[in-house]
């Protein structure tokens, strides 16, 4: 098994950051997905969170920022899901070129309808569930 992470930013409007893949990169090249990735030796999964902000959108959360909403166990991996509030323009963020392309806010119908269009990568029906949820009851917009 291997240690790896979700980090989805959400808005006060309660939209989601989604970024894409870049066309170079080796898994999913192009498609829209969640911010990622696995722990590197030493870390955990918060640890591994805050260094795929950083990493892929130029973003330094505090630890307390972060808020882990799932542990996933997978075929070879244990997935930790995290949400962060975050309140700024995409094109504030500065994004890793080599994996990330581009980046937008969308609501959740947005979300899901790019996941049916097949441009989102699809987590599962019961991982979207659970993330919108969680969105749903607690991060109401405003908050």
């Amino acid at each position: 098994y291997h240690l790896g992470v979700h980090i989805w930013p959400v808005n006060a409007k309660g939209e989601f950051l989604i970024q894409q893949h870049s066309a170079t990169v080796q898994w999913k090249p192009n498609l829209w997905a969640t911010t990622g990735g696995s722990a590197i030796a030493g870390e955990n999964a918060l640890t591994a969170a805050r260094r795929e902000l950083a990493e892929e959108l130029g973003y330094d959360a505090e630890p307390s920022e972060l808020r882990q909403i799932a542990c996933l166990r997978r075929t070879n991996s244990f997935c930790n899901v995290f949400v962060i509030r975050i309140d700024r323009p995409a094109e504030m963020f500065t994004l890793q070129k080599e994996e990330v392309s581009a980046v937008r806010w969308c609501s959740p119908q947005q979300l899901l309808g790019m996941v049916s269009e097949g441009i989102m990568y699809n987590y599962g029906d019961a991982y979207y569930r659970m993330l919108l949820q969680y969105q749903k009851t607690r991060l109401p917009a405003g908050r």
